[in-house]
């Protein structure tokens, strides 16, 4: 497993947001799992350190052994969806992660 995309499975937001993302996916090495499904050994055989409680959080992307958690996953990951991959690089623009973090965490509270 080079390239995982951590995400809640018992979310339904989490989920939809997975799914969708999936089926944009242009790169096939990129797995999509809830982390709910793997064991805490698992997780930290992915990265040293992850647990259940910091993917409970946000999700997580896992490249070549570097943790990319919340707005940084779906940036990374956005380079390898269709469409959006053509504008990714406005992901990189001044003030954009800060705009990116705060909409995920108001989206986590609208969840909750």
């Amino acid at each position: 497993m080079n390239q995982v995309f951590l995400f809640d499975g018992d979310c339904a937001f989490c989920t939809k947001l997975a799914n969708k993302l999936q089926s944009k996916l242009l790169d096939s090495q990129i797995e999509f799992k809830s982390f709910r499904l793997l064991s805490d050994a698992q997780l930290k055989k992915l990265h040293p350190r992850l647990t259940k409680d910091l993917c409970q959080g946000n999700i997580q992307y896992i490249y070549k052994g570097k943790r990319y958690p919340g707005f940084f996953a779906f940036r990374k990951v956005s380079h390898s969806l269709s469409v959006i991959r053509y504008f990714s690089f406005l992901m990189y623009l001044p003030l954009v992660p800060l705009l990116g973090i705060w909409m995920i965490s108001v989206l986590k509270k609208m969840r909750n």
